[in-house]
C-alpha cells in the first residue's frame, strides 16, 4: 500500500470529517465541495482485499447512504483481479481461478451488506467495473488515460510505480516483476482509472466522489492544482478511513 498510495509525507489541506465510525477526508477544495452535495458516491471495492469485510461493507454502505442521495457500490471483474495474479506469475487458470473465488467472496458480502442495510433500491447500485467498459463516457475517459501515458514521463512512472507495489504483495521481498508481469499488472489499475476521472460520464449522474480507504499516488495528476490529467470538475475523490473504535 505504501507504494500505491501518496506518500506518508502528504498531507491535505483540507479539514476531514469523523462520522459513522470513519474520517473522510476530501482531497482538495473542489472535492469537499461534491462532498457537501451529496449527488452520488461511488463505493469502490477491491476483491480479495481483506479489509472489505461484510462489517467494513456494512459500515460504509451506512457512511454513504447518510451523505450521498445515490451510491454506486461497484468491484472488478474477474479479467480485471486476474491481472494482479498473472502479474505475480501465476499461471493463466490459477490466475482466472483465484480471481473468480475472489470476486465471488466480495459479490456474497456486498449481497448481505445490502441486506442489513436495507438500503433503498431506488438509491443503490451495485456493478461491476466490466458494466460499463463500453460506455462511450467510458472510452473517452479510458483513451486520456492512455494519451497521458504515452506522453507524461511522470504519470507513468508513478503508475508503474503503484502497480509493482501492488504486485509485491505477498511476494518475496527481493522479488521483482518482470516487464511483461508489469504489463498485464498495470491492466488492473487502467481498468480502474476511468472512473477516478469521470464517473459523472460513465454513468450518467449529475456530479459524483470516489470515495476509497486510501488516497491512490495519482490522485495529485487527477486533481491536485495545474492537474496535467485534470479530472471532470463534476468529478471528486474522498478518502475514508475507519476511526479507531475508542475514538
Amino acid at each position: 500500500m505504501h507504494d500505491w498510495a501518496m506518500p506518508t509525507a502528504w498531507a491535505p489541506s483540507i479539514v476531514a470529517h469523523r462520522g459513522d465510525g470513519f474520517l473522510a477526508t476530501p482531497f482538495s477544495e473542489r472535492c469537499a465541495g461534491l462532498v457537501e452535495a451529496g449527488h452520488h458516491v461511488f463505493l469502490g471495492i477491491s476483491p480479495g482485499n481483506g479489509y472489505f469485510s461484510e462489517d467494513r461493507l456494512v459500515a460504509l454502505l451506512r457512511w454513504a447512504a447518510a451523505r450521498f442521495t445515490r451510491v454506486e457500490i461497484a468491484h472488478p471483474d474477474t479479467d480485471t483481479v486476474a491481472c494482479t495474479y498473472l502479474g505475480r506469475g501465476y499461471e493463466s487458470g490459477h490466475a482466472r481461478a483465484r480471481a473468480h473465488r475472489d470476486v465471488r467472496q466480495t459479490v456474497n458480502r456486498i449481497s448481505r451488506a445490502v441486506t442489513t442495510v436495507r438500503f433503498d433500491p431506488a438509491r443503490l447500485h451495485v456493478a461491476q467495473f466490466s458494466d460499463f467498459y463500453d460506455t462511450s463516457g467510458y472510452r473517452a475517459a479510458l483513451d486520456r488515460i492512455t494519451r497521458a501515458l504515452q506522453d507524461q514521463p511522470a504519470f507513468h512512472a508513478t503508475r508503474t510505480r503503484m502497480v509493482t507495489g501492488v504486485l509485491r504483495t505477498t511476494m518475496p521481498a527481493d522479488w521483482t516483476p518482470t516487464a511483461d508481469q508489469l504489463a498485464v499488472g498495470a491492466e488492473y489499475l487502467d481498468r480502474e482509472l476511468p472512473f477516478l476521472l469521470d464517473t459523472p460520464a460513465i454513468l450518467g449522474v449529475p456530479a459524483s466522489v470516489f470515495a476509497y480507504r486510501a488516497t491512490p499516488a495519482l490522485a495529485g495528476f487527477l486533481y491536485g492544482p495545474d492537474a496535467p490529467l485534470p479530472a471532470a470538475d463534476t468529478q471528486g475523490f474522498v478518502t475514508v478511513e475507519p476511526l479507531p473504535a475508542t475514538q
